[in-house]
């Protein structure tokens, strides 16, 4: 080794501590940037909860200015956005959420639920399909009824009734999906699974009125007139004075056969 290079290599030998020590630094500033975007995160979920939007809105911002690839609140600022009925918002923070991760169905489901809002119901089919297709997804019954939603926009029945049966296998206690198949299978003439649809329905949501109401009717044109009366009264006590009440007083003065 030549006496001119020896100051260099002393040089290199004092620097790779201090360079070890720099990126250890970086690292556990990273690591306490993503605590406190967590915190923030869950500061912001917490008043999410109490229906506290703003306060929430600000928390899902700071968390991800200190970690702009927290998938978690700009899914949450989606959902605001979406709640705001600002769908150009929520479009582009859920795009964000799939260029972090693009193996997260429910961004997939949400972001066809903002397409169906603007009225892109062929996108929206798309994405709903897109979430289908992720073996993990642990809620694929609101994939199911979303597209059976779409399917009725677009006048296409029976795509929409298969779409809600296929929640209904997955998850047999959706009241929505049932409510729906059940609106369908009254219209076909299938009344049997009508009534069964429709107390699925009333039974997870007993404050549902209209449910009810629906639920009365199916079992009138099933010959079940002492139940269609009980389920009568039910809509004149849950909501007195509402148009679903109106029919159901109509509905009750009909003499029994």
């Amino acid at each position: 080794m030549s006496v001119a290079t020896l100051p260099r290599w002393k040089s290199v030998g004092r620097l790779v501590p201090a360079l070890v020590s720099a990126i250890l630094f970086v690292g556990c500033a990273h690591q306490v940037d993503r605590k406190q975007s967590e915190a923030h995160y869950k500061l912001g979920y917490s008043f999410l909860i109490d229906q506290q939007i703003q306060p929430a809105f600000v928390e899902f911002q700071k968390a991800i200015e200190l970690d702009p690839k927290d998938r978690d609140s700009h899914y949450a600022l989606a959902h605001i956005y979406f709640i705001q009925q600002n769908f150009g918002e929520a479009e582009r923070e859920l795009k964000r959420v799939l260029k972090i991760d693009a193996r997260y169905p429910e961004a997939w489901n949400y972001l066809g639920k903002v397409y169906d809002e603007q009225g892109r119901t062929d996108k929206a089919l798309e994405h709903f399909d897109r979430a289908l297709g992720f073996p993990q997804y642990a809620t694929p019954d609101l994939a199911h009824y979303n597209k059976g939603k779409v399917y009725l926009k677009k006048g296409q029945t029976d795509e929409a009734l298969r779409a809600f049966v296929a929640a209904l296998r997955i998850n047999p206690a959706h009241p929505l999906a049932a409510f729906e198949a059940g609106r369908l299978y009254q219209e076909q003439g299938a009344v049997q699974d009508a009534v069964n649809a429709f107390q699925v329905t009333v039974k997870a949501l007993p404050g549902l009125a209209e449910a009810h109401l629906y639920l009365a009717k199916a079992y009138a044109k099933n010959g079940m007139d002492v139940e269609a009366r009980e389920s009568y009264r039910k809509v004149m006590e849950l909501a007195p004075g509402s148009r679903w009440a109106e029919e159901a007083k109509a509905q009750m003065a009909q003499p029994t056969r």
